[in-house]
């Protein structure tokens, strides 16, 4: 009688969790669970759908949090979750990497809670769309320009006031170039704070076209080589975006290599698409590669941050603002650099062959 109890519960269990995991997989939203050292026990079915990233490679492993996270973001939330006590949870936006190598980004909560003497973390992620993230300027960025330029308008006070005093023309030269830098600085930001105004499909090569021809003068006159490779294999490929931010951001990418080379030296454009499956999940690769100056490692663990630059006449707002660009347009761009030998800017973007590009 006991046997025939416990098969009766057994049968009962199963259409439950049955249910459970299609419910799961209706929601908005990926969860998952993992035990205290990371490693992915559950994880619903959606993921795929939502992120992009097959369920399979996931479990039984620690490439949810290990592999698909960003280094900072990773070291910061890992942190942020060995600190909490069982029942707390903390929440964060950042980026995962999908399966196709391109960022999504997230809004991410985790929690602990104690099970049978375990410890485990569960968590949830909700893809956050375009929209979302075109609105989205963090606080301390924000802060930062607030700060910088009340900077250059209290050097403009005190100028002001000596010229009064004392109506010394060098000092009318220093105010008229704060003038130009406060100026300059705010039309950066206007530029890094931009938001596409239009969504179309684009010419990936036609923009890359377009951003060479205006940049080949100021390489001209400082004699550095613009050397182009592969140029037309983006070509006839598209991306739905915004041609206008698209162009200023590989503008502000070249200008970044120009400023970091001299004459003699030499910046190389290459770009390539491969078509892993059935499209729209083309992949385009632009890489912009300098023989300049280069970075030691503390400077380029900064080199992406807004406002940091090595140069005293620098906003540091061009390099943050074309990532910025590149990611609101869902690509994703890694930064790789040797002091004395140059630097490198990889760019992924999701293409298709066709003027009807997809939002996925």
């Amino acid at each position: 009688m006991e046997t025939a109890r416990s098969n009766r519960l057994i049968e009962l269990r199963r259409p439950t969790t049955h249910k459970l995991l299609e419910f799961m997989a209706s929601l908005p939203c990926v969860t998952y669970e993992l035990d205290h050292n990371f490693i992915t026990h559950t994880v619903s079915a959606n993921v795929i759908d939502l992120i992009g990233i097959r369920q399979e490679s996931l479990l039984g492993s620690r490439a949810l949090w290990h592999e698909r996270l960003f280094p900072a973001d990773r070291d910061r939330l890992t942190e942020r979750v060995n600190d909490i006590i069982p029942g707390a949870f903390v929440s964060e936006i950042h980026r995962i990497i999908n399966d196709r190598g391109l960022p999504v980004w997230v809004s991410h909560s985790v929690w602990k809670i104690n099970i049978a003497n375990h410890t485990c973390i569960r968590g949830s992620m909700i893809p956050l769309t375009a929209e979302v993230r075109t609105k989205f300027v963090e606080t301390d960025v924000i802060s930062q320009f607030i700060h910088k330029i009340g900077n250059h308008f209290q050097l403009m006070s005190l100028l002001i006031g000596s010229i009064r005093r004392n109506r010394i023309p060098s000092e009318v030269d220093a105010l008229e170039e704060s003038v130009q830098r406060a100026v300059e600085f705010t039309r950066s930001f206007s530029n890094f704070c931009q938001v596409p105004v239009q969504s179309a499909p684009v010419n990936l090569g036609e923009i890359l076209d377009s951003t060479m021809q205006s940049v080949a003068s100021r390489f001209a006159e400082k004699r550095v080589l613009l050397n182009v490779s592969g140029s037309r294999a983006s070509d006839g490929f598209f991306l739905l975006g915004d041609s206008s931010l698209l162009e200023l951001a590989f503008t502000s990418l070249l200008e970044n290599a120009l400023d970091a080379t001299k004459p003699g030296d030499v910046v190389t454009i290459e770009s390539k698409t491969e078509a892993p499956g059935p499209l729209p999940s083309s992949i385009a690769w632009i890489s912009v590669t300098d023989t300049g100056c280069g970075m030691n490692r503390s400077v380029l663990e900064k080199a992406a941050a807004p406002f940091f630059s090595c140069k005293r006449d620098r906003n540091g707002l061009g390099l943050t603002m074309a990532m910025r660009i590149f990611e609101l347009h869902r690509g994703l761009v890694n930064i790789s650099s040797e002091e004395g030998r140059g630097t490198r800017v990889d760019i992924v973007l999701p293409v298709t062959s066709t003027a009807v590009a997809s939002e996925r």
